[in-house]
């Protein structure tokens, strides 16, 4: 039998949100008992709600879900996966060489309807990984 290792963890997924993790860490170890949160960090933790989750964030941030949820919901703007409306990124356009080159089309669909069309000139698979990626990422 033959087995394989990881070297993510089982959040490597959400590694935007290790950064306030650790300042949430530190904050926690430096704080009077009973000092509520600071702004700045409810500010953040909502912030990356919205890109990762409800649950993932509560379970990195160690959160109260309630108390997140209610923030996310008093922003106006809406959680992850519920009635987001469509998502427009414009991107510069790509400056062409002077003697021309390979010009190829990406298009991307999500089950949902979101659509990504990149038309490109000398664009490797190095060069769209980035945007699909992050194209994907929006679409959970």
């Amino acid at each position: 039998m033959t087995t394989t290792t990881s070297r993510a963890g089982p959040h490597a997924e959400f590694a935007g949100l290790q950064p306030l993790a650790r300042r949430f860490k530190t904050w926690r170890a430096t704080r009077p008992r009973g000092q509520r949160i600071p702004e700045e960090l409810w500010q953040e933790a909502t912030e990356l709600a919205r890109i990762h989750g409800l649950n993932p964030t509560v379970a990195m941030l160690k959160l109260n879900y309630y108390d997140l949820q209610r923030r996310l919901q008093a922003g106006g703007i809406p959680r992850r996966g519920r009635g987001r409306g469509p998502l427009f990124v414009e991107l510069p356009p790509v400056p062409v060489a002077a003697g021309g080159g390979e010009r190829s089309t990406v298009e991307l669909v999500q089950a949902g309807g979101a659509r990504l069309i990149l038309r490109l000139t000398d664009a490797g698979p190095t060069d769209l990984l980035p945007l699909v990626q992050l194209f994907l990422r929006h679409g959970r």
